[in-house]
């Protein structure tokens, strides 16, 4: 089977700044009003394109995947599809059964409280980790079982017909990127832990008889793609609630979000003064 290596060239546009070569002497003589405004509305746009890059750039891997998953569904795709896959596993690693797969995925969870009770910090607090993960589960659980639902796709074996998309790989790459965001600035071989059990488990679940190709790279995409936009988010659900609390008016009603027993969402606290 031919072996085909796919690379993602991401290109940054850096605006230079609106000023650079104007004159000094011209810089403090700005009296039009008109100016100053059409300097302010300058300064907007070119921050908001550089926002729009590091969502692009964000999204750019989980959509690749999501994108071959979706190409390589059957026997389609830029080698061979999922069911040619499967002919050659089944060839090469015929009766092939592990349980490690139903495991392997916690790894970045387990790696995440080992380090905890280390005294090593995350770019978060313990208590903060714990709602980020709350909030990737559930955005990537929600994601994932909608899908199964929707397009009742069956697995290899045939055991059923949820096969697509791979909710183990989903939530082992959900979980490495959850650990990858808070440990991977520490050393890189934190991230390459967490991306490298991800990665053994869609691989294992392959030899499983249990997934097609395509459904382990969508679950892959869709795991990244979840952890990344919860922490993208997240930043944003801190402003919320910071001025909730600290705010001088002393507002009555506070959203927050919550994640306990298997489900998550909005709860609603109400201040009695």
């Amino acid at each position: 089977m031919k072996k085909y290596v796919y690379c993602l060239f991401l290109h940054l546009l850096v605006l230079p700044p609106v000023f650079a070569h104007q004159p000094q002497n011209t810089i403090p003589y700005l009296t039009d009003t008109a100016v100053v405004e059409q300097i302010a509305d300058t300064t907007v746009q070119v921050t908001g394109k550089r926002k729009l890059s590091v969502v692009a750039r964000k999204a750019a891997v989980p959509v690749l995947l999501i994108g071959l998953g979706v190409t390589h569904m059957d026997d389609e795709g830029l080698f061979e599809g999922s069911r040619g896959l499967r002919r050659v596993v089944q060839r090469q690693y015929a009766n092939y059964h592990t349980p490690v797969d139903d495991y392997l995925y916690h790894t970045p969870l387990a790696l995440t409280v080992g380090l905890n009770l280390a005294g090593v910090k995350g770019e978060h607090h313990y208590a903060e980790q714990a709602l980020l993960l709350g909030m990737t589960h559930f955005v990537n659980k929600v994601i994932t079982n909608n899908l199964k639902t929707i397009t009742a796709v069956n697995r290899p074996d045939g055991s059923n017909n949820d096969a697509f998309p791979s909710a183990h790989t989903s939530k082992a790459f959900a979980y490495a990127t959850f650990f990858h965001k808070e440990y991977g600035g520490r050393s890189i071989w934190y991230s390459i832990a967490g991306y490298s059990a991800a990665t053994a488990t869609g691989t294992l679940r392959i030899l499983n008889d249990k997934h097609w190709l395509s459904d382990v790279l969508v679950g892959a995409g869709i795991g990244i793609l979840s952890a990344e936009a919860v922490y993208l988010v997240y930043p944003k659900l801190q402003e919320v609630v910071d001025r909730s609390f600290h705010s001088k008016q002393q507002n009555n009603l506070i959203m927050m979000p919550y994640y306990g027993g298997g489900a998550g969402g909005i709860a609603l606290v109400w201040q009695l003064h």
